[in-house]
């Protein structure tokens, strides 16, 4: 099937592509702050599940209170704990996502054909292409794919960290 007058196909695909791989672990991220956010407002008795750190407020997702106008600070034990949590993000937001939506960016570039995806993307990921291509009214199959093999190995090749990424953020997402 050709996306080239679809981008809407091409968006869904990204968004499905991100929340697979990324939602369990944003998921974990809430719940470790969540967490910090209780153990802190109990440690300071605070009205409020809010505290600041080095200049930013952190609230639960889920409260629907506004925080107050003086906020508590992270209590000092909690610090280690916070630090680690922040380098967690830190390194999932400027090393890992850009790597990888960097290359679902380049796989749906270099391509308008379906089955492309699947050769281009390792294959713990082609299980929501697959669907995609099951549901699609006009069936793709391997036969539409636009692009050469010695282009797909190109490419495969020039981001195997990428690649890499994937797999072990799927292999990490198992865990949590």
């Amino acid at each position: 099937m050709e996306l080239q007058h679809d981008p809407k196909t091409k968006q869904q695909i990204k968004e499905t592509l991100y929340t697979l791989l990324y939602r369990p672990v944003l998921a974990s991220y809430e719940k470790k702050l969540k967490s910090i956010i209780e153990r802190n407002a109990k440690m300071q008795n605070a009205e409020h599940p809010s505290f600041t750190y080095r200049g930013e407020v952190y609230v639960p997702a889920d409260c629907i209170t506004a925080p107050p106008m003086r906020l508590a600070t992270l209590a000092p034990q909690l610090r280690p704990e916070m630090d680690a949590y922040l380098k967690e993000v830190a390194y999932l937001n400027s090393h890992e996502l850009p790597y990888v939506l960097g290359y679902i960016n380049q796989v749906l570039n270099a391509s308008d054909a379906l089955p492309d995806y699947v050769r281009l993307l390792p294959d713990s990921l082609h299980h929501p292409i697959q669907k995609l291509i099951a549901a699609c009214p006009r069936k793709a199959t391997m036969q539409n794919a636009k692009l050469e093999q010695e282009d797909v190995e190109i490419i495969r090749s020039r981001n195997t960290v990428s690649i890499e990424l994937m797999r072990k953020r799927l292999a990490l997402n198992l865990l949590l």
